[in-house]
């Protein structure tokens, strides 16, 4: 990935929180590639140090480290992390399913907060937040509604006061969660203007993510994970599948995106949609059945017994992105017979059990 005149100079630092999770390996990746050094933070250096370094090292040497950041809501929790760097990418927010909001609300926007005043302290110049299509909208399955950068999921907001904490349904999780999204994207923006950042603040908000996995053995293959949802729903193993898919993108575009936004002058103060197809999981599943027809054991069980799709459409933030991607060398947003073979063929064949 190369970048003309970037914002900040190359062979800087990049600060990476939480870069051991999917979005955040790829972020990494993208960032050596442009030519900036990486700093990533993990809550557990012992755990994540060795398949990290075996990753980045035998191309880039000595220009990623790995250093600890135990608890997000500590107030001075980044100081040290972000000393020094140029730029600061928050690629994914801690994933908490709680049925009590202030479980998950208080996490997560104390998490943001906290990153956003050590980077002011640490004369930060570019800062990117990861945020999440839930912050933006819940998938509402045959209800036409377009998208904009101005659209925030107020519905799980009103959906949370108007239910019971006692209520530890999943639906109820969810719309906690999608709350805690919105309500933490929208703290960010508040917090950068109320403050009059003294750095550039983007943000990428994407939804499914799909595609390669660097690291097969060291992949997250929870609950609400694309990646481990995509998994369970080949074998049809559908009460491992919570969540309706809805918009797919591949995890390398974000990583891209990401890194743009850190890096790119002409991008500033904006919102960046990493949304690309709708597609349901039985959609993925003929996806899969047509490009590996000589694997027919990828696809097993019976497709899932839900009627419709997701019908929104978001033209003018998918434009944008696209423009940002071809900006880089890309033809926009990576086909899905791209995505889906890099994340068969990494995964499947790199016998994920």
């Amino acid at each position: 990935m190369h970048i003309e005149d970037p914002a900040i100079p190359l062979d800087s630092t990049v600060v990476v929180v939480g870069v051991n999770g999917y979005i955040g390996v790829e972020t990494c990746e993208k960032l050596l590639q442009a030519g900036f050094r990486v700093r990533g933070t993990v809550r557990d250096v012992e755990r994540h140090n060795g398949w990290m370094h075996a990753l980045f090292d035998k191309t880039w040497s000595g220009r990623f480290e790995l250093v600890q950041v135990r608890d997000f809501q500590e107030n001075d929790a980044f100081d040290d992390a972000f000393q020094g760097a140029a730029g600061v990418i928050y690629p994914s927010m801690p994933i908490i399913f709680d049925s009590d909001p202030s479980k998950v609300y208080d996490p997560v926007i104390k998490g943001v907060i906290n990153t956003l005043e050590a980077a002011s302290r640490a004369g930060v110049k570019r800062y990117v937040l990861g945020s999440s299509s839930k912050a933006v909208h819940s998938s509402v399955y045959n209800k036409p509604y377009e998208l904009t950068t101005d659209t925030w999921n107020t519905d799980a907001i009103k959906e949370v006061r108007n239910s019971s904490s006692e209520s530890a349904t999943f639906d109820r999780m969810l719309a906690v969660y999608s709350a805690g999204r919105t309500l933490a994207e929208q703290a960010f923006w508040q917090w950068v203007k109320e403050n009059d950042a003294p750095f550039v603040a983007n943000c990428v908000v994407p939804d499914g993510q799909f595609g390669r996995v660097l690291d097969v053995q060291n992949l997250n293959t929870g609950a609400t994970s694309s990646t481990g949802q995509m998994v369970r729903a080949l074998r049809g193993e559908w009460e491992g599948v919570p969540l309706d898919l809805a918009f797919v993108s591949d995890v390398q575009d974000t990583a891209r995106l990401l890194v743009a936004a850190v890096a790119s002058p002409s991008i500033q103060n904006e919102r960046i949609f990493s949304y690309s197809v709708n597609r349901t999981w039985n959609d993925m599943r003929a996806k899969v059945r047509e490009l590996f027809p000589g694997r027919p054991g990828l696809v097993t069980g019976q497709d899932q017994d839900r009627h419709g799709r997701d019908v929104s459409t978001a033209l003018g933030p998918i434009s944008r992105a696209e423009e940002i991607l071809r900006s880089f060398g890309r033809p926009g947003f990576t086909g899905e017979d791209e995505i889906v073979k890099d994340l068969v063929e990494s995964v499947f064949f790199g016998n994920l059990e």
